[in-house]
């Protein structure tokens, strides 16, 4: 085997395994083709083994070469976890804390939890990307995030990230607050008929709730338009007296205030599941380990209390 071995040259094994083709991952490089070939070259010497086979115009990855991506993964994610480390040592700041979450967790639940925390120790370095839930897990695969909170999508289980489940958040039908139904309530049928403002259909939060709806009734809802943030959706709802379906976290304070008003639907118990979820072979610094619980505890607590 050759001695020389750089995180550069998995990188670029990385992306060839991801693009699934050398010439998009040179474009992607801004590279030439060449280059990324010979750095895949040079790999497969160092290992004594070939990593891909082609088949047609498509490249695949031989036996050895999922091992070698599998290894190649971890080694980055540990890789991008020590920079960020040891950066936060050199700065001589209080240690750094990177958590991804899904848009409606992320927009809604964490950042209080995150502010009061920061708050409490003043010379960390935090920063929350807010993602959707497969890029969330995504990013703590590969290391570029310690943890994510976010909605559980699924079909997006992976054998490398442990989950543990925070809360069953209740999803309601909302609508306008001078639009409330006077003195009765919506059988399921007759919620789903109302001019509905749903997510994108790719969005785990609605493919949930879609899932959920199909067990209880037939009824396809009457959506008039798809929005990919809770805040578009709520605006929506307002500016035409539409109606929407979002968890409760998002909709509390517009409710309260009477901006938005619940609509009662006996029978309609939706939920949407939030997780916390890392690498398992993770291991947490001491201010990561202290967020992750008082998210943990602090999340707990408020839906108890609800």
């Amino acid at each position: 085997m050759e001695p020389q071995l750089s995180l550069r040259r998995l990188e670029i094994f990385r992306l060839v395994v991801e693009e699934r083709s050398v010439t998009r991952a040179a474009a992607i490089l801004m590279i030439a083709q060449p280059a990324v070939s010979s750095q895949l070259r040079a790999l497969e010497k160092w290992l004594g083994a070939k990593l891909f086979t082609r088949r047609g115009s498509q490249i695949e990855l031989t036996e050895a070469g999922e091992r070698a991506n599998a290894w190649a993964k971890a080694i980055l994610a540990s890789a991008a976890e020590l920079r960020r480390d040891v950066d936060g040592i050199e700065s001589g700041g209080g240690g750094s804390v990177v958590a991804a979450a899904s848009i409606g967790v992320g927009s809604y639940l964490l950042p209080a939890v995150l502010t009061r925390f920061r708050e409490r120790h003043p010379g960390a370095d935090m920063t929350l990307n807010v993602l959707q839930p497969q890029d969330a897990l995504r990013q703590i695969s590969s290391g570029e995030a310690d943890f994510a909170v976010t909605t559980w999508d699924a079909d997006e289980t992976r054998t490398n990230v442990h989950t543990t489940v925070l809360r069953d958040e209740p999803v309601l039908i909302v609508v306008r607050g001078d639009r409330r139904p006077e003195n009765r309530v919506m059988s399921i049928e007759e919620a789903l008929r109302l001019p509905l403002v749903a997510a994108p259909r790719v969005v785990a939060a609605q493919r949930a709730v879609s899932s959920q709806l199909s067990l209880l009734t037939d009824a396809e809802p009457n959506v008039v338009i798809r929005l990919g943030h809770p805040l578009a959706a709520k605006q929506a709802v307002i500016d035409h007296g539409w109606a929407t379906i979002l968890p409760r976290y998002v909709v509390a304070a517009d409710v309260a205030a009477g901006v938005l008003a619940t609509v009662e639907v006996p029978g309609l118990d939706l939920r949407e599941r939030i997780v916390v979820a890392w690498r398992r072979d993770k291991v947490f610094s001491k201010l990561q380990q202290t967020l992750v619980a008082e998210i943990r505890d602090r999340l707990g607590e408020f839906h108890r209390a609800e």
